[in-house]
């Protein structure tokens, strides 16, 4: 975590020292997210996005960015029977750093995809009964590596608009017992991204 928050303050200070190399700007959107191994389906977690990201040209096409976010995942499911209404839901706060290489094509869409690292701040999980025992959330790992790929559109020479589906390399939780299924080893994020992107340069 104390390397995150290093990236986090040495960005803005990379960004004016080569302002004549770089493109920085901000990012705001939302995140639909399921967890994949939990029994529940359907992308009904609904959480925030926000964050700042440094973006340099390698070429009239192509480019490198990097960003620092926040973004909440989890999931969420809820069904109403004889007995009144039950819920489930898990709430996982990260923070992330997506790294992405991207193409720039002339009619102003622009394909990216990367890798992201985060780390997990707080996490919960909880039902209609209540929060569920710390010992069950302390198996959620406190880092996630994840694929990310998407699109944006260049509306204008300020705002861009994206959509962007990630997925976890590796299992953001054990199952019980560490019991595991062909190459299904636990849980796993599953997150589907709309953000805008605000151009500070």
């Amino acid at each position: 975590m104390k390397n995150l928050l290093l990236i986090f303050l040495f960005l803005p200070l990379a960004f004016h020292a080569n302002a004549q190399h770089f493109k920085a700007g901000l990012t705001v959107g939302l995140a639909a997210t399921q967890v994949d191994g939990d029994s529940h389906g359907g992308y009904n977690k609904v959480g925030p996005i926000a964050g700042f990201w440094v973006q340099r040209n390698m070429s009239s096409s192509w480019f490198g960015r990097l960003e620092f976010r926040y973004i909440q995942k989890g999931s969420y499911a809820k069904s109403e029977n004889d007995g009144g209404s039950t819920f489930y839901r898990i709430r996982l706060n990260y923070f992330e750093l997506p790294v992405f290489a991207g193409y720039k094509f002339i009619n102003g869409i622009t394909v990216l995809g990367g890798v992201s690292v985060g780390y997990l701040a707080q996490a919960q999980e909880m039902d209609e009964s209540g929060s569920f025992p710390s010992e069950d959330i302390s198996y959620f790992r406190k880092y996630e590596v994840a694929g990310i790929a998407g699109f944006e559109y260049n509306y204008s020479e300020r705002w861009a608009f994206g959509t962007f589906f990630s997925y976890s390399i590796f299992p953001i939780r054990p199952y019980n017992d560490n019991i595991s299924y062909r190459l299904n080893y636990g849980q796993y994020n599953r997150v589907i991204e709309f953000v805008a992107k605000f151009k500070l340069q």
